[in-house]
């Protein structure tokens, strides 16, 4: 087995990700977490939360204008994927596929859906999953 590789934050060129738009899809406990650290690092970041609940409210507390699934995806050039689980396939089929932009970055904080399958990315997509397993 070949020892994991750290990277640190001198390691990280955020230049890289001017002038580039990433959607955070969900303003849970990790999203709102992503979605500030983005915003605060100066980078272009849209939120996507489905109105009504409290997680809408408090985007908007923090100062987003929350948008549908569908449109930050048309807008985004980087995708982090921050929903509930047992959503994340419904969400793909019906809001993301069919909106995401060619060589788009797809992410996910938690890789269950990706590891499992349920989400099949598209092959011209560049797939990034944080999860140890």
């Amino acid at each position: 087995m070949t020892e994991a590789k750290m990277y640190y934050e001198n390691d990280a060129d955020l230049n890289l990700l001017q002038n580039r738009t990433i959607a955070v899809l969900g303003y849970g406990n990790q999203g709102h977490a992503h979605a500030l650290n983005l915003r605060d690092s100066g980078l272009n970041v849209i939120v996507a939360q489905r109105p009504g609940g409290n997680n809408y409210k408090k985007a908007i507390e923090d100062g987003w204008n929350p948008i549908s699934v569908a449109e930050a995806v048309k807008q985004a050039d980087w995708v982090h994927i921050l929903l509930p689980d047992e959503v994340q396939s419904k969400v793909w089929q019906e809001d993301i596929k069919p909106n995401i932009k060619k060589e788009a970055v797809l992410s996910f904080s938690h890789g269950f859906n990706i590891r499992f399958k349920q989400i099949v990315p598209l092959e011209d997509l560049d797939v990034i999953r944080y999860s140890w397993n």
